[in-house]
């Protein structure tokens, strides 16, 4: 993978003429230094984020909206960049597209969302201490599914080629020049460093084999565990995260005009998966917390071959009931040990 070098004030000048050509979405700061994402402008082209962790809302907004039309199927999709995806995100991807793209039921909009953006990916430089991508085999910087790796080094970035898009994209500019050895072995460097702080910040949980979650359906393994009392099925653990996809297809209609709406649906609200007769396979809350934690590590793992949880760690800062999933993961596999 061919790897330059930019400098960074070089950049800001190269993204500056992009913006002419393109619509590019980049992680602000915000008032309490939390990066959202935002349509680049002149105004906030200093206020992008390089060297923080994973933006507050996952990539899958741009490849799966909350809510948008199926039917009648939409024609024209305008071409964009996104800057600012970290390797989180990057490996939800791989979910979506066994959902949305793969398989016998294709997702034509996913697909047309897809081939229109081209993906600047970012190193994370400092996790949170609500990230534990380590604990479920991904490393805190993208190794595929990019067209451009950006890596802050010094005054400027390694730049990752990882595929034509992203090559066209730089389009030549005599900017960008290959990457020397000390600046490759920098980067290797910072790189092993991250890894270390996530390591260090995950230290005293034991998730290591979360697969051994498989066959831990049953109620009582779960109404042990205190923290998830505290869980008002907002859903917000769900539509954080970047490999969650379920949703529900609402139809609607005025006079001739008829619409079917594909909208998000969340498998810890009350009425996920209620039938007409008012059943429901899972009543209580505890069977839908296990449901959303056995889908990551159990039922995704079978169906996918890859885990269905990147470690983003979003389903933690966003619970209004302060639940931290790795405590909960502990707990449950302490307590099948007694069994």
């Amino acid at each position: 993978m061919e790897k330059l070098y930019i400098e960074f004030k070089d950049w800001q000048n190269f993204l500056r003429g992009k913006l002419k050509e393109k619509r590019i979405y980049a992680p602000i700061k915000s008032e309490n230094d939390i990066p959202f994402y935002e349509i680049l402008n002149e105004k906030n082209l200093t206020d992008i984020v390089y060297d923080k962790a994973r933006p507050v809302e996952p990539f899958k907004i741009f490849l799966f909206p909350f809510k948008e039309k199926v039917v009648p199927e939409i024609e024209n999709f305008q071409e964009f960049v996104v800057l600012g995806v970290n390797s989180c995100d990057l490996k939800g991807i791989e979910i979506l597209d066994k959902v949305f793209k793969e398989g016998e039921y294709k997702d034509p909009n996913y697909e047309k969302r897809k081939a229109n953006i081209l993906i600047i990916s970012l190193d994370c430089k400092e996790p949170y201490p609500t990230c534990f991508c380590s604990l479920v085999g991904v490393n805190p910087y993208p190794s595929k599914d990019f067209d451009l790796n950006l890596s802050k080094i010094g005054n400027g970035f390694i730049v990752e080629i990882g595929s034509e898009e992203g090559l066209k994209f730089l389009d030549n500019d005599s900017r960008f020049y290959k990457a020397n050895d000390t600046q490759i072995k920098i980067l290797e460097e910072e790189r092993e460093r991250t890894i270390e702080k996530v390591k260090k910040i995950n230290e005293n949980f034991k998730i290591k084999e979360p697969e051994n979650l498989k066959g831990m359906f049953h109620k009582e393994y779960w109404q042990k565990i205190e923290d998830i009392k505290n869980c008002v099925s907002c859903g917000s653990c769900t539509f954080n995260c970047p490999t969650c996809v379920c949703f529900l297809l609402e139809d609607i209609s005025k006079n001739e005009i008829f619409k079917k709406v594909k909208i998000w649906d969340s498998c810890q609200f009350p009425g996920y998966a209620r039938m007409a007769s008012g059943a429901t396979p899972r009543p209580s809350l505890f069977e839908r917390y296990a449901n959303r934690l056995l889908c990551k590590y159990w039922y995704m793992k079978e169906n996918f071959k890859i885990f269905g949880c990147t470690g983003c760690g979003r389903c933690i800062n966003g619970c209004i009931g302060k639940i931290d999933k790795r405590k909960v993961i502990d707990e449950v596999l302490v307590e099948k040990m007694k069994v």
